[in-house]
């Protein structure tokens, strides 16, 4: 694709993601959080090449983080709360 295209397709975008056209349209079927918001255009699944380049932006601040999953982990207890609670 030209460098002068403002228009990403799945075969662009893996490219500047360093990921692979399988794991790209793997992802665009599961909805994952790392792909950037795109759109279609007839059959094809497009991005704005500056879109993405926000979005790897937003990434490297820190202010797009992938979903945790798992249960809640609760803080151990410690001996000082133990023995207020009078437990023995």
């Amino acid at each position: 694709m030209d460098d002068d295209c403002e228009v990403l397709l799945v075969a662009g975008l893996a490219k500047m993601l360093g990921r692979t056209e399988a794991s790209i349209r793997e992802g665009i079927r599961r909805g994952v959080t790392w792909i950037p918001k795109g759109f279609k255009m007839g059959v094809r699944h497009c991005w704005l090449k500056e879109d993405v380049r926000e979005f790897l932006i937003a990434c490297r601040d820190g202010e797009i983080k992938a979903p945790k999953f798992g249960r809640k982990r609760h803080e151990p207890p410690t001996l000082l709360s133990l023995s207020s609670t009078g437990v023995q």
